[in-house]
Parts: structure tokens; sequence; C-alpha cells
């Protein structure tokens, strides 16, 4: 027997009295969470997932889960990896932190000429010279201003050469452990100490009007003058775009083009991506000069010099912030910036500048929020490696927990808006009539076989969602596996409503 006071209770109502206590306490937590039930079933039976391995996460930010479903299967996450590449350099480096590029010239300036050499030291930037970018100056505009201060300075003969000094990264330029096939193409340009202009170039094929006759070059854009480009690509007339890739050794002078194009009346363009963007930099710099009557004697080169101590500093270009360069690069899920910023987090946090090193960085970071990193098996910054792992118990986590963080609101921001017209994110066009337009911020995924989603939404209770959901090795239509992702993120929204949610028309 059990003394309450004067009450004395036997087995029986003891019983009663602690599962009373339980179903309060579930009563309570059901309550929180109406219609959780429902939205695991959104996975059962899809033909789309068939024969597929897929793990679903999600909970409230702070509080309970409200879907579990394989939450530690390794997955590729493909750019979802994103995520966790720019948390950590918000962290460790700051929203407002601006990469430095500076030039230096040593030797002296006699009368107009320069009796020494120019030097490019590269800062780690991966914006500079930038076409995409509406807030940095594209690389004819820089080069404008550079060239000026030279002038300015006096200089009207260089004696020495023009060196790019890349050495703040170190080990391969290239995402590790992409394919061959990717090599080349835009998309998986190297991450250089020195970057310019994306790291990528324009190839412009003549026009092709006969089924099977091979596209003929017509130039590049800027001009690659240390680069041989040979052209394997054919018209065809089955094709509505261009299906072509671009292939090179690292640190070779060759490229070449494979695949084909549309015919056409006009020219086409595609994109690829620099061997070498350090030698070119020097190279159109050299070029710069020289339109400007800047005559240089010397050759462009790539040298790191012992040390800048004897040398002079004439110029000095600061980027973007850098809660901007992670706005665009989660917005615009652009590679080549979390593949820099991967390098960067080690070289700014007394590292060699390596993928690898940047890679235990992030893991470093995980650690320090309390998060297991056992399932954290990853070879770059941006997800384009197949090979590598993580699970959505960690990616979850890691969003719950950056939300309390300083810079929680720069980075939740810099996510895409769900069917939001205006975002020019990948989400623009998805939820748009669901209740999470405009309430979900979503990171996507997609590789071969692979599609992904992270990132928070709002129940109709306006309770902050953490979500992940990762697919990987289906083998239905992708569209299929969007939709699956799609109805998961609205279930999350629907929570609460207690009638049929109200298609939510955007910008309503």
């Amino acid at each position: 027997m059990v003394s309450l006071g004067k009450l004395e209770l036997g087995g029986a109502m003891r019983f009663a009295i602690v599962l009373l206590s339980f179903t309060v306490l579930f009563a309570h937590a059901f309550a929180e969470c109406e219609g959780c039930g429902e939205i695991s079933s959104v996975f059962d039976e899809r033909p789309a997932l068939k024969d597929a391995q897929f793990s679903a996460y999600a909970k409230y930010v702070g509080g309970e889960d409200i879907v579990s479903i394989n939450p530690t299967m390794r997955l590729a996450p493909a750019s979802v990896l994103k995520l966790f590449t720019t948390a950590a350099a918000l962290d460790l480096l700051g929203p407002d932190f601006t990469f430095e590029t500076k030039v230096y010239y040593d030797g002296e300036i006699k009368g107009k000429k320069l009796l020494g050499d120019v030097y490019i030291k590269g800062a780690g930037d991966p914006t500079l010279g930038s076409p995409r970018l509406a807030f940095v100056p594209d690389l004819p505009v820089l080069m404008e201003s550079w060239v000026g201060q030279f002038k300015e300075a006096g200089i009207n003969k260089i004696q020495g050469n023009i060196y790019a000094d890349n050495s703040i990264f170190s080990g391969v330029m290239l995402p590790w452990r992409t394919s061959y096939q990717n090599i080349g193409n835009y998309y998986a340009a190297p991450s250089d100490g020195l970057s310019v202009r994306d790291n990528s170039y324009e190839i412009y094929f003549a026009p092709v009007s006969e089924d099977g006759a091979p596209a003929e070059i017509l130039k590049t854009e800027p001009e690659m003058s240390n680069l041989s480009l040979q052209s394997r690509v054919k018209g065809l007339a089955s094709l509505r775009s261009e299906d072509t890739f671009v292939n090179f050794v690292p640190a070779s002078s060759e490229a070449r083009i494979l695949g084909a194009i549309p015919l056409s009346k006009n020219p086409v363009k595609i994109s690829a991506a620099m061997p070498s963007p350090a030698a070119f930099m020097a190279d159109y710099f050299r070029r710069s000069l020289e339109k400007n009557d800047i005559q240089v004697k010397g050759t462009p080169l790539l040298k790191a010099p012992e040390s800048y101590d004897d040398k002079k500093m004439l110029i000095s270009y600061f980027s973007p912030p850098l809660k901007d360069i992670v706005s665009y690069t989660n917005k615009r899920s652009f590679n080549l910036y979390a593949d820099t910023l991967i390098r960067v987090i080690s070289a700014y946090n007394e590292g060699s500048g390596s993928s690898g090193e940047g890679v235990r960085k992030v893991k470093e970071f995980l650690e320090s929020l309390g998060i297991d990193t056992a399932n954290f098996d990853v070879f770059d910054g941006s997800g384009l490696a197949r090979d590598n792992i993580v699970d959505c118990k960690i990616t979850v986590e890691m969003l719950e927990k950056v939300l309390d963080k300083p810079y929680g609101e720069v980075f939740l921001n810099s996510l895409p808006v769900a069917g939001d017209p205006d975002d020019n994110g990948t989400m623009s066009r998805r939820l748009r009539y669901s209740t999470a337009a405009f309430e979900a911020f979503v990171k996507t995924g997609s590789l071969d076989r692979v599609r992904a989603v992270a990132g928070y939404t709002k129940d109709h209770n306006g309770r902050r969602i953490a979500f992940c959901s990762i697919v990987n090795n289906y083998s239905g239509r992708m569209r299929g596996v969007d939709e699956v992702h799609d109805d998961f993120i609205g279930k999350l929204s629907d929570i609460g409503l207690n009638k049929k949610p109200q298609a939510r028309r955007a910008g309503k």
C-alpha cells in the first residue's frame, strides 16, 4: 500500500493513476501536432519510390519529433550538402566577412617605367569579376579600374612579369570525386585561390543546318589565348537544347568538347570551366594593360613569393560580404561558391586551404553543436560527388541549432522560398498553391538518381519545423519524387488545420 496524505491507494488505483498520467501526456503531445500521423503516409506506396532508398525526418524547432522514417540512413544528399558548408562558413567567418584581393609590385618606378614585377595575390574570393552577380563589377569593368590605378601611379611600361598567386589554397582544385565527364563543365569548375569570372567561359558554335554535320567553334568569350579547343560536336535535328560536355586533363592546355547541339540558324553557346583560373587572370590582366597602352615586357606566370614584406601594394579590392555570397550559393545552388567556401573555411582558420581540411572544419563545427558526425562522410562543399554521405537526422539537428546562432536569420533567408515567383531559387515554381507557399524555406538537391529537400516551414499555428527528406536510387520519374517531397512539405505546413486546407495562391 502507498500512503498519499491520509489516503491509501492499492495496486489497481496506482495503475489507474499512472495510466491516466500517460494518457494526459499523450493527449498533450497529440494536441500539439494535430494530423502528424497522416504525414508519414505521403511516402506509402508511391510508384516513384519503388525499390528506392529514402529517409524523412521532421521536428519542431526546440520541440518534439513529427516524422521519423529511416532518419539515420546513410544517403547521398546532392546540393543539400551546401547547407552544412554555408552554415559552417557563417559560423567560422561571420556574415560580414569580406575577401581582400591585392595587387603588389616590387622594384621601383623610374620615370614611367616599373623596373620590377606585378603580383596578383588571391584571397579565395569566388566572386571576383563575376558576370552573374549584379552587386560586383564584371571582369571588363574590374580590369578597367585596375588599369586606371596603374595609370594614376604613372606607369606606362612594366619591365617584369605578371604573376598570379593562388597559394592560399592547396590540393586538387577540381571538386573531389566528381565524375570524369563533369570535369571541364561550368558546374564543376575548379575552386582556385585566385578565382575569376566564376572560373568559366563561353564557347560559341557556328550554326548547323544539316543533321549530323560537325559544329565548328566560332569563338570563346572571353578569349582563351592559352587554351586549345577541339570540337567533336555534331548538330542533331532531334535535339531541342544542347547536349554537350567539355573535358580537359587538369593543368593541361587542351580541351575537347563532345556531344551535340540542335540545328539552328543562330550561333549556339555553351559554358565551360577554365582549367587554370589564376593563369587566365594573369594573362587577361596583361592583355588589359597592353590594350590601354601600358606595355608589359614580361610574361604571365603562376608564382607565390616567399614574402610580400618587400613589395608595395597598389590595389586592394574587397568582395561583397559573406552573407551575400552565401545567399547566392544557396538560392542558385552554385557549386563553385560552395566548393570554394569549403577551402576558405580551412584557409582562414589556420589551415592549408584544402577541401579535406575544410571538411574536417565542418565536422568540428557540427560537433561544437553537439551533433554526432558518424554519418557525415563527405568530400566536397557542393554535394557534386555521388560519394558524399549524410543522414536526415544530422541535417535536421544542424538546421535546428543554427537558428539560435547570431547568423540564424541570415542563414534562413539564404534559402529558396517555396512558391515565391520573385525569389530566384529553385523552389519558386513549386508549392505555389499550397499552405507552404511563402512559409517554406527549402534547399533542394539533385544528382543522377538523387533527389533531396531540407529546410524549414511553419505549421498552421506558426510553429517552426525543421525537415529533411532524401531519396536515392529511385527508378521512377524525377517529377514523381519531387511530388512526394512537395506533399511532405505541404503536409507539414497543414499541421493544426481543423478543416481541409484551402490552396494559397502565390502573392496572396
